[in-house]
């Protein structure tokens, strides 16, 4: 985490237990770890800071995520439905009900807040895999819980909230060199944590053992992705549940020793 997180953050918990009119650059800078200098930096004079902490404690009052969450949500619901050169901050902040001056202190540009959504959903696909795949391996009927894992990852961009658009804007905005150059490192780790999964598996001989570990995580990240195509281009083929089963028995006896 950069510093300019981490004094963000902390003055959001400090937010939380003081009045914004009573809150110093010393009382962030404690919670932070850094020295006050590195807090007037990030946020600004002393009226500028006071006037963003209030627009943080009055617009705490009314939603059930933390400032930064409502962001992220509201971001990828504008981005899937505008699309990534329509979408703005000001727009982003509309729908999560903010000030501007909140999404701004979160994020400093667009291109900012894109690389955080992306960063966002692939970590949160990395960090569910290893314990998908164990209570797939643990089940009673592996091949039954091998079709309910796909048809979860296919859920994951969201069926029904416009985010296989998503998906689609974070492919096309890879003609940007920063947005292409984060995106595949991004996506590399999650390939990565996959191939360190099965090779895990190999290991304890769940798995078979001639399969090539990166090779089988590309192959299962294409399947599921292709599937996002197909969805856009019809959703009611893509989504049927008989096509999950189908594509587990043919992993399942595929991937099993």
């Amino acid at each position: 985490m950069n510093v300019r997180d981490r004094v963000v953050e902390a003055a959001e918990r400090v937010a939380r237990t003081k009045p914004h009119d009573r809150i110093t650059y010393a009382d962030i800078a404690a919670e932070a770890g850094v020295h006050w200098t590195a807090v007037r930096r990030h946020l600004g004079d002393r009226p500028t800071m006071r006037e963003w902490l209030r627009g943080l404690q009055s617009a705490r009052d009314t939603p059930h995520a933390d400032t930064r969450t409502r962001i992220l949500e509201a971001g990828a619901a504008v981005f899937a439905e505008q699309g990534y050169r329509s979408a703005s901050l000001d727009k982003v902040a509309e729908r999560a009900g903010l000030t501007k001056g909140a999404v701004y202190w979160h994020f400093a540009s667009k291109q900012d807040l894109f690389l955080a959504i992306l960063d966002h959903h692939l970590s949160a696909q990395t960090r569910l895999l290893p314990r998908q795949l164990d209570r797939v391996l643990r089940s009673d009927e592996p091949e039954s819980a091998l079709a309910d894992l796909l048809a979860d990852r296919f859920r994951l961009p969201g069926e029904d909230d416009g985010r296989p658009m998503l998906f689609l804007e974070f492919v096309l905005s890879g003609r940007e060199p920063e947005v292409r150059e984060r995106l595949r490192k991004m996506h590399g780790l999650m390939l990565d944590g996959a191939a360190a999964c099965i090779s895990e598996l190999q290991r304890a001989g769940r798995i078979r053992s001639d399969l090539d570990p990166q090779a089988v995580s590309l192959m299962v990240d294409a399947l599921l992705k292709g599937l996002v195509v197909e969805w856009l281009i019809d959703p009611g083929r893509a989504g049927d549940r008989e096509l999950f089963r189908t594509m587990a028995r043919v992993l399942w006896h595929g991937l099993t020793p």
